[in-house]
């Protein structure tokens, strides 16, 4: 059975934004019309996509009529060697059941390729069942950000055919170690979820976190859950680990993993409490820290 549900998340498809280490080559510039942006005729290769990268990824798996939707979500780092080997892991909910993949000794090894016209494919093997996608570097932004979908159109199991419709974006994770203090000051706070049962109902917040880079994290926000509208004080303890992952405990006992991206300037969190979906970021907001 376990088996199974990564199977069902390979037919994901799902647009996905990435923060990428190199821009367009020199030579690449050099073949560009003079009065076109450099994203009009770009030149690509795999080092394009080289370094760790933070994701997250939201949305639905689709059963075919009498049509069932099971909302599913996901947090994690994918790995990019910049020679077309990549690796990935992540916290996985589907309709609140939380799993880990790519952790070992599970893996999630695959590989990737990158066209000259900053298109390319990648396959993800191990744990994630061979999940495959289409991705193209998204013209303008100097090869910062990419989108993907996957190109498994379908499987079929018990006689099932299961899609999938999801969305996310990531971000690149500097080569830095990550601290407690990586994680400090005043973030704006978006989140969406669901409760899968009864009726899959939605849920969405917006708010503040204030974060003391030593452990500690208070906010406000608002939330809607299934149209019910109700305001929050949020006080919880964090940790980080080496490798910009992370955890958070609220004092009303919610759990959630993170991964850090952007040097502590967001951060990329899933619930991993057992029956809800909930996932979303954090964005820090420019000059405005803890005070001391």
């Amino acid at each position: 059975m376990k088996k199974h549900s990564w199977i069902q998340f390979a037919s994901i498809g799902f647009c996905l934004s990435i923060a990428l280490l190199f821009g367009y080559s020199p030579a690449a510039s050099a073949q560009q019309d003079s009065d076109q942006p450099p994203s009009d005729n770009p030149q690509c290769t795999d080092e394009n996509l080289h370094g760790r990268y933070g994701y997250i990824v939201s949305g639905w798996l689709v059963s075919p009529p009498p049509v069932a939707l099971a909302p599913i979500a996901a947090v994690g780092i994918v790995t990019f060697d910049g020679e077309g080997v990549l690796n990935a892991q992540d916290t996985f909910n589907n309709s609140g059941v939380i799993s880990r993949r790519g952790v070992l000794p599970q893996t999630g090894v695959g590989t990737y390729t990158v066209n000259s016209n900053c298109t390319g494919s990648a396959t993800v093997a191990g744990d994630f069942a061979g999940l495959t996608f289409d991705f193209m570097i998204v013209p303008g932004t100097g090869g910062s950000e990419f989108s993907l979908i996957v190109t498994d159109s379908g499987t079929v199991e018990t006689g099932a055919a299961i899609g999938t419709v999801a969305n996310g974006d990531a971000q690149r994770i500097p080569d830095e170690e990550c601290t407690l203090a990586t994680v400090q000051g005043t973030y704006r706070l978006l989140a969406h979820g669901f409760a899968p049962a009864p009726g899959n109902a939605p849920s969405a917040s917006v708010g503040i976190r204030i974060v003391d880079g030593a452990g500690h994290l208070s906010g406000h926000d608002t939330v809607s859950m299934n149209g019910m509208i109700q305001p929050r004080d949020v006080f919880s303890t964090y940790t980080v680990n080496l490798n910009c992952t992370g955890t958070q405990s609220w004092i009303d006992g919610r759990t959630f993993d993170w991964v850090i991206v952007a040097g502590g300037a967001q951060v990329f969190f899933i619930r991993t409490n057992p029956g809800t979906i909930n996932s979303g970021t954090f964005k820090k907001q420019s000059g405005r820290d803890v005070e001391d």
